[in-house]
């Protein structure tokens, strides 16, 4: 008889980023480096993810997808790849208010599994156990 493949995809995203919260006072115009303790490996990309304090922010999301970062960069930030760590690190180069907010690094291993006719398709988060918090010296 006649097979139909059925794709389903499921994205688990945790709505809470548990772990220690590093808070970071900075001055407009400053520099600073935000770690990531994520390992990056075949299959595994690193993503960077930001909440806003500012209501009216999106939240941003930077993420490297074979060689290239899906999201085109903000001009002052930039992407170091830490040879120790085999991850990447996010420099903000001349810190604005509005980069203001939470950020923390992940990893996304998308999988596909196929069982009997159903072809299942699964996005894995798995986030880092630090969050920095930017906040601006009032």
């Amino acid at each position: 008889g006649h097979q139909s493949a059925v794709s389903i995809l499921v994205s688990l995203s945790p709505d809470c980023v548990c772990g220690s919260e590093l808070k970071v006072t900075v001055r407009p115009g400053d520099n600073i480096t935000l770690y990531c303790d994520c390992k990056r490996s075949t299959g595994v990309y690193i993503v960077w993810y930001r909440n806003c304090s500012h209501e009216n922010q999106p939240s941003l999301v930077l993420k490297r997808n074979k060689g290239s970062w899906t999201e085109s960069l903000p001009p002052n930030f930039h992407l170091l790849k830490n040879q120790s760590s085999d991850s990447y690190d996010l420099l903000i180069l001349n810190i604005t208010e509005s980069d203001e907010g939470l950020y923390y690094c992940g990893t996304e291993e998308p999988k596909v599994e196929e069982k009997k006719h159903i072809t299942s398709k699964y996005i894995y988060y798995s986030y880092s156990n630090i969050t920095t918090r930017i906040m601006f010296k009032s």
